[in-house]
């Protein structure tokens, strides 16, 4: 982005959003010289994608949230969410909430899915937002640099979980465990719920997926039924649940990364934190759209036949403890 149009997009910004406006103005990043870091995060772009994220946020999903006292204000920290609905869009509200509700701002600096990279135009969206490929030296770097960084342990299997099995993790992945420990940096857990019901997604459609080099192509019975105004996502309502941080490299030295069975069963606590979260926010919630009234919202939502020691025990078989 040129000078000019980056003034410009300042100048958008102080329209659409001026209450936030000089609270960015703290905002700072390991510029090079060009504008931007070297990831591509063009500060301009990520507070122009902000101001338009904070009309969804607000009007569309309506996203709650609570618990943000517990990510840290500054200093690196890892955010791990659970994900799904489809589309990320999951993780462009928590972005806009973490910017919009902290004391101090702070960039979110979430992880892609490596098949994203191949996206043109959109992928260089995604870097001049902040976001990042899912490669090691990704993380460490950011890490080193003190970012808030967001990693999704589900990765894309929980976008392409089938509505059946909404609001059942997937076995999270072990990475973020272990820079944690290297790097010793905080866990923060989080739950998202609301995202399951934006695309009630049914079928995959595998060949198409493979054609495409997806990691799926979901079909939803409202692509079938309004063809393109099936991808406008429903106007679910979101609530976002901060945990209480990890400090497992408190305990355990960075060493640790080589005891395969003790990893498992950190990463283990982590999931059933999110876990235990998600069954509380949906005992919460009055409905799929906030609305109380309707008497089906109870049938559409996530029915309980596992308690959290159920869901625990099967993370642990899974990793063989």
């Amino acid at each position: 982005m040129k000078f000019s149009n980056r003034r410009r997009a300042r100048q958008i910004v102080k329209i659409l959003a001026p209450e936030d406006y000089e609270r960015f103005q703290s905002l700072k990043i390991h510029d090079l010289g060009f504008g931007y870091d070297p990831f591509g995060l063009e500060l301009e772009s990520a507070m122009l994608a902000y101001a338009f994220g904070k009309f969804l946020h607000r009007y569309w999903f309506r996203v709650e949230s609570y618990g943000i006292e517990n990510v840290p204000l500054e200093g690196p920290v890892l955010i791990t969410p659970n994900h799904s609905g489809v589309l990320p869009i999951d993780a462009a509200m928590l972005g806009v909430d973490l910017a919009m509700r902290m004391a101090k701002p702070r960039i979110m600096r979430a992880v892609v899915d490596h098949f994203g990279a191949y996206w043109p135009f959109l992928n260089t969206l995604f870097y001049r937002c902040g976001q990042i490929i899912g490669a090691r030296r990704n993380f460490e770097e950011l890490l080193r640099q003190g970012e808030m960084v967001v990693v999704f342990p589900e990765g894309h299997k929980g976008t392409g979980k089938p509505f059946r099995e909404r609001y059942r993790l997937r076995p999270f992945n072990v990475g973020f465990l272990e820079l944690s420990l290297i790097y010793k940096v905080p866990i923060v857990p989080v739950a998202v719920i609301g995202a399951e019901e934006q695309y009630p997604y049914m079928i995959n459609l595998k060949f198409l997926a493979r054609k495409l080099k997806f990691p799926y192509f979901p079909v939803t019975p409202l692509l079938v039924l309004l063809g393109p105004l099936g991808m406008v996502p429903l106007p679910t309502k979101y609530y976002i649940y901060y945990g209480e941080p990890f400090h497992f490299y408190r305990q355990y030295p960075p060493d640790t990364v080589h005891e395969p069975e003790i990893i498992h069963e950190l990463v283990a606590k982590v999931q059933e934190r999110v876990q235990e979260m998600i069954h509380r926010g949906l005992k919460e919630r009055k409905g799929i759209f906030g609305l109380g009234l309707f008497p089906f919202h109870k049938m559409l939502s996530f029915k309980e036949d596992r308690d959290v020691a159920d869901v625990r025990k099967q993370i642990q078989d899974k990793a063989g403890l």
